[in-house]
């Protein structure tokens, strides 16, 4: 299928799969709109990229909502949605502030449900589209000291699941991307010390998620990957 012009919408993307996604959605012909909770990286980024870009704190249901109207009069039609926002948490459950916890499930799961609500009505009314939600392996299983950033993507595991039975018969694909460990900084930025040699990287994170997209008629349910430097 085409992706001539086709408008998606990459949040979390001022870094990372996000950025890297929006460089390789504008290569292969989409329109990607960039987006990201700091306003200064959001204009520089999307000037040096060459797309439209637009500050969005994700966790606010009324931002999320303007923004998704602001696309649709000002780039175009909404074609796609990657839920990609997301930060990280590590540690035992009993040090977490519940400042922390609260901040996780609002970007994490909120912020997904919240982005997600505003732009779904667009594409079901138009009977095509597509929405990927980045989740994390850390949805596929259990181990100790992610337990509130595991909760908050188990959520979306399942409310991805849940919207791909729901829309796929009215046209839209709602699909999950599961990455293992991914060289970014979502683990410096929440303190965490992480060997990133044998991680993925954000490109090729988002060379499956342009697949994922670009497959119009396949719903690539639960897509999970890692790099193979990271089977030692």
């Amino acid at each position: 299928m085409t992706s001539d012009g086709k408008v998606v919408l990459v949040t979390g993307a001022t870094s990372g799969i996000g950025l890297a996604l929006v460089e390789r959605l504008r290569d292969c012909g989409y329109r990607p709109v960039l987006s990201g909770k700091d306003p200064a990286k959001v204009e520089r980024l999307a000037a040096e990229a060459g797309v439209p870009g637009y500050p969005l704190e994700v966790s606010r249901e009324q931002n999320c909502a303007a923004l998704a109207t602001r696309i649709e009069a000002e780039v175009g039609p909404l074609w796609g949605l990657v839920n990609n926002a997301g930060i990280w948490l590590e540690g035992a459950f009993e040090d977490y502030s519940l400042e922390q916890v609260r901040r996780v499930v609002e970007v994490n799961t909120l912020g997904t449900i919240f982005m997600t609500h505003a732009a779904l009505p667009h594409l079901l009314a138009r009977g095509q589209g597509a929405v990927v939600n980045v989740v994390s392996t850390g949805a596929l299983y259990c181990r100790k000291s992610i337990s509130v950033y595991s909760a908050s993507k188990w959520a979306v595991r399942g409310f991805t699941g849940c919207l791909e039975a729901e829309c796929a018969p009215k046209g839209v694909r709602v699909m999950g991307f599961y990455p293992g460990k991914v060289a970014t900084e979502m683990y410096n930025t929440a303190g965490i010390d992480r060997d990133l040699s044998v991680a993925m990287a954000p490109a090729e994170a988002a060379a499956m998620i342009e697949l994922m997209l670009s497959s119009e008629g396949l719903v690539w349910s639960q897509v999970g990957g890692r790099s193979i430097r990271d089977y030692v």
